[in-house]
Formats: C-alpha cells, structure tokens, sequence
C-alpha cells in the first residue's frame, strides 16, 4: 500500500512544490490550505506522515499539531514542520509538540524527499526527536 502523505500550507506555491518533490518518491498526496481543513481529513483517514506550515491564518501549525496529536491514532504519525522563521524558541515548541522534523524555508526539495523516506522507514518507537 503507498504511503499517504498529507501536506497542510496556505500558500499555493508551497503546495505545488512539495507535492512536485514527493511525486518522485511515489507516495500519493493529499493537500489542504488550513489546520482546520487538515484536521478534519486526518479524522477521516490517518496519513502516513504530515507536512504542516506553521505560519497559517486561523489555526497555526502549532495549534493543529497539538490537536492531531491528541486524536486517536496519530500518537505515532510523523511529522515534518516548515516555517519562514527558524528560530529556536519556534523549534523547540514544534519538538515538544510532537514534530519529528523542523524544516526552514527555503529548503532543499532533496533534503525534504530525504526527510520523508528516513521518517517513514523509521520504526514509530525511534521517531521522536
């Protein structure tokens, strides 16, 4: 069975990027433009990884983050977090919120490809940061 990503970010151009960089690894995508949105597909089918901006309107990454991780089953689903702003306050919050992998934009395509094989060939119990 592929490997069902979901990718959460208000700008479309961001959206278009990462779903070209995944559409190498064969995985199939999902994509939405809010926390809200995201949220309530992840309670329709758990995804195998997300990708979650953390600078959106209405419900941040963070927030949505929080509350994924509180919804049943999504204790071990990954996460990669992107953000324009890299500082460490910022990624120290992510981490504790349960994101496996802090990302700054700009970022390497490859690096992001990379980040997605090693998260999902890695077993739920070695994830955490």
């Amino acid at each position: 069975m592929t490997p069902q990503i979901l990718i959460v970010d208000d700008e479309p151009f961001m959206l278009r990027l990462i779903e070209t960089s995944l559409k190498k690894g064969g995985f199939e995508l999902t994509a939405c433009r809010s926390g809200e949105q995201a949220l309530d597909l992840i309670g329709q089918r758990i995804p195998a990884l997300v990708i979650l901006d953390l600078m959106m309107p209405g419900m941040d990454g963070l927030a949505t983050l929080r509350k994924m991780k509180e919804m049943p089953g999504c204790q071990q689903v990954p996460v990669i977090m992107l953000t324009a702003k890299g500082h460490k306050l910022t990624q120290e919050s992510a981490e504790a919120g349960g994101a496996n992998v802090f990302l700054t934009k700009p970022f390497s395509p490859t690096q992001l490809l990379s980040e997605v094989r090693r998260l999902l060939a890695t077993p739920p119990t070695a994830r955490n940061p």
